[in-house]
């Protein structure tokens, strides 16, 4: 029951924080540019920031399923999820889409850094997890579930 509420707050509350930090905390760079023909372009910043809410959403439901849902081994693929998912929301701003490329443009000086300390800390958050709920589950049975034929 402790680990259950635990780990779930803290993977929801990050989710949260994953979700506000490209609007409200460390907002990006604005969504266009005008370029040198007078044209406006859509900011990679930006895209990467909308891609981020939509990861600390999907975060921020695992958390709360992590409260919810009771059985040890469906937490654990929650945990497994919501630890993939972390990984993705590092990817995005770092190889799936961007950002800027000057190093002193919001983007890269704070958000980018904020979102991927928030992502290490879903991982550490779920990884731990995981091994707690794995082990939890051996103890319970005396044999490993997933290497048993039924």
């Amino acid at each position: 029951m402790k680990n259950r509420l635990l780990s779930g707050i803290v993977v929801a509350v990050l989710g949260l924080l994953t979700a506000l930090v490209p609007v409200c905390i460390f907002q990006t760079c604005s969504k266009t540019i005008e370029t040198a023909a007078g044209g406006m372009v859509p900011m990679k910043c930006f895209w990467s920031g909308q891609a981020e809410i939509g990861i600390g959403l999907l975060v921020l439901c695992g958390g709360l399923l992590l409260v919810v849902v009771k059985a040890p081994l469906i937490r654990l693929g929650i945990s497994m999820m919501t630890a993939l998912t972390g990984i993705i929301g590092i990817l995005i701003p770092t190889v799936l889409i961007g950002g800027c490329e000057m190093a002193t443009m919001a983007c890269q000086m704070t958000t980018f850094p904020a979102l991927i300390v928030i992502q290490i800390l879903i991982l550490v958050t779920c990884s731990a997890n995981i091994i707690y709920l794995w082990r939890r589950s051996s103890k319970n049975t005396g044999e490993n579930k997933w290497t048993t034929s039924h």
